[in-house]
């Protein structure tokens, strides 16, 4: 007996924050949070980020590797 599973791909995923006069991507959020780590961080290996937007306050705060924390401006 064959394994008939369907060789389907995963849908791309993009998502856009609209909040007043702002609109921003999450991408653009994980990119700007990852580029601070690394600056605040000299030379982490980061393994693993979360990232929290807070539109109103105009802030990207991350938490890489568990226990590195900071954010960046929108």
């Amino acid at each position: 007996m064959t394994n008939s599973k369907s060789n389907t791909s995963k849908p791309k995923f993009s998502a856009t924050i609209q909040y007043q006069n702002l609109e921003f991507s999450e991408a653009e959020c994980l990119s700007k949070a990852q580029a601070q780590c690394k600056k605040d961080y000299k030379n982490i290996e980061i393994t693993d980020i979360n990232i929290y937007i807070k539109p109103d306050e105009h802030r990207v705060y991350y938490v890489a590797n568990g226990d590195k924390t900071g954010s960046v401006a929108l």
